[in-house]
């Protein structure tokens, strides 16, 4: 008799999606059922060793139009880690309604070797005529998403036209009821001074300052299931949002024009059109951060989390672009500065910094392990780190943009310091990558790998134009420390070291130590005092160093240029932020208002 040979096991997850939020909350709903039918399924091909993972990837709420989405995103990373081998769907178009998207989940599939299986839709991605049919069905889920899309528009349109808002919250100065919209008389007059402070100063700015002074906050209205909303102070996107909108004139904003509409009109006919053509002054003209070749917005954010964007000015018939800091509504309330860096220094300080970690040997070996490399594969990447270093620093400008867009996850700017967070993922391809147009990502390929990389550069990148980038107060009049007359010298004998470097450059180091009248070693260690803290050294002149500061223990320690790292390392204290919030007492606010 023959041995029965047992089937092979394939662990099989199970993805479900539903579009809306309709129902998820009760506990038979649209995600249930698919589940339970593929359950069902995988149970019935046991026979070909089919298990079903606990794993659930559920996906409430989410178009099939893209794939941002956080259950998909789950899946991908499994598939990734090598957990799965058939991923099972009630219908193909749960899993996208895309056929771009399709079409590259299908190349990580086979490049994986998953298996995808339809339950309502019987195919086999295995051979040709399955990838057929599963494009043919796509392409008609593509198209039924875009005649349901055109359907919604036309409503919109033809429910404009006839003056009446479609769907959304009510406009601030409205109550939504069941025969329309109506006026609610405490907003109304805070939509009616705000235009008169904008025609009055002719400043938003001034408005908002104007709207907080007096304390005005928005009426508390209920939602169709009773939770309460509003009564909070205006915000300032509020009022700059007020100023241009045509509904408080009576009109209804179009695509490319207004409509007239069936509420109550808040401003007169002649207050809008003054209320515009400033508006339409303040405008800003010139040029764009569009056009430009900088290639980090959309990448970077400040330390406070605060997203960065390109501001672009035209000064003197030269153009000045600068990442500034948005003025997000949470920093607005703790008066937080925004930070400002000149937008080509920045640049240049990123590129460098990128194509310096390529050809460091050290650290690509140790971000290339996140990706689960290891010996002569790992060795082969490392040693195509400096090519690719080169090939970086010789793209074009017009070429970095979708380059660094692919490498780069995100760059945070400090006041001290610059975070690079490197796209393992993506750097593996750059380095492997002999292209010779333009290098461009796979965000398709993304959710599969979540290897991260992240290069810290010591580096004050954060304008001083406005504010102090040293750490130096003057010394106080009655200063209780005394100077310590040998650290005192040594501070001096470190600048005279300086000096000889600069000024006898013909001369090797063995010659300029016997100008100084030291060992060779002593003067190194002398010249590297020079790159001490600003704080550091005036402390040092006014006698305030710790006590256990001492001669010997600079000349014995290997100074680092990180000036972070020297106070930690010296004993002395954190200076205040050069960036601080703002003066509260020249706007005319109490102590009380300053945040903690």
């Amino acid at each position: 008799m023959g041995t029965e040979v047992s089937p092979v096991t394939r662990r099989c997850a199970i993805y479900t999606r539903k579009s809306t939020n309709k129902r998820l909350d009760h506990d038979v709903n649209s995600l249930v059922t698919q589940r339970e039918i593929s359950s069902a399924y995988i149970t019935s091909q046991q026979y070909k060793g089919w298990i079903e993972l606990p794993t659930r990837y559920d996906d409430g709420g989410h178009s099939g139009s893209g794939l941002e989405r956080p259950a998909l995103a789950r899946l991908m990373h499994d598939i990734e880690a090598g957990e799965i081998d058939v991923v099972v769907v009630y219908k193909i178009d749960r899993l996208t309604r895309s056929l771009a998207d399709f079409v590259r989940l299908i190349e990580i599939f086979d490049r994986r070797n998953i298996a995808l299986v339809s339950i309502s839709q019987a195919f086999d991605t295995t051979d040709s005529m399955g990838r057929m049919i599963l494009n043919v069905l796509l392409t008609f889920s593509q198209f039924e998403r875009e005649l349901i899309a055109e359907r919604v528009k036309d409503s919109i349109r033809t429910r404009k036209r006839h003056g009446k808002m479609h769907g959304g919250l009510p406009p601030f100065g409205y109550i939504a009821t069941t025969d329309g919209l109506q006026i609610d008389k405490p907003e109304a007059e805070i939509v009616r001074f705000i235009f008169a402070e904008f025609l009055r100063t002719r400043r938003y700015t001034q408005v908002m300052t104007a709207v907080r002074e007096a304390g005005m906050c928005s009426s508390i209205k209920y939602s169709p299931r009773g939770k309460a909303r509003g009564g909070t102070p205006i915000n300032p996107s509020t009022v700059y949002s007020i100023v241009q909108n045509p509904m408080y004139v009576g009109r209804i904003r179009g695509e490319s024009c207004t409509y007239p509409g069936e509420h109550e009109p808040l401003i007169s006919q002649n207050v809008w059109d003054q209320a515009q053509a400033i508006c339409q002054e303040r405008k800003k003209s010139g040029p764009h951060s569009r056009g430009t070749d900088h290639f980090l917005t959309g990448l970077l954010w400040d330390e406070l989390g605060r997203h960065m964007l390109l501001d672009v000015k035209l000064k003197r018939g030269k153009h000045y672009a600068t990442y500034v800091s948005s003025n997000a509504i949470w920093s607005q309330k703790e008066f937080r500065r925004q930070y400002r860096s000149a937008a080509d220094q920045l640049d240049a300080i990123v590129v460098a910094s990128v194509a310096e970690f390529l050809a460091d040997r050290i650290k690509l070996r140790k971000a290339l392990k996140r990706l689960g490399l290891f010996d002569q594969e790992l060795e082969v990447l490392a040693g195509q780190g400096s090519a690719a270093s080169e090939r970086l620093m010789a793209t074009p400008k017009t070429q970095r943009k979708e380059l660094f867009k692919a490498v780069l996850h995100r760059v945070e700017l400090g006041e001290d310091q610059l975070t690079i967070e490197f796209r393992m993922l993506e750097i593996r391809r750059y380095i492997e990558w002999q292209g010779r147009l333009a290098f461009r990502g796979r965000p398709a390929d993304w959710q599969c790998s979540d290897a991260r990389y992240v290069h810290v550069i010591a580096v004050r990148a954060v304008t001083a134009e406005r504010w102090p980038s040293l750490h130096v107060a003057p010394r106080a009049s009655e200063c209780p420390g005394v100077p310590d007359e040998k650290l005192v010298a040594l501070m001096r004998s470190a600048r005279k070291a300086q000096s000889l470097l600069e000024e006898y450059r013909e001369l090797d180091l063995e010659a300029l130590a016997k100008l100084q009248g030291c060992r060779t070693a002593q003067f190194a260690r002398l010249i590297r005092l020079n790159y001490l803290a600003p704080d550091i050294v005036t402390a040092i002149f006014d006698g305030t160093q710790p006590q256990n500061l001492t001669r010997k223990v600079f000349l014995n320690s290997n100074v680092p240029t990180d000036w972070a790292v020297q106070r930690k390392l010296y004993g002395f204290p954190t200076p205040e932020r050069a960036i601080d919030p703002r003066n509260l007492y020249g706007r005319g606010m109490w102590p009380s208002a300053m945040p903690d």
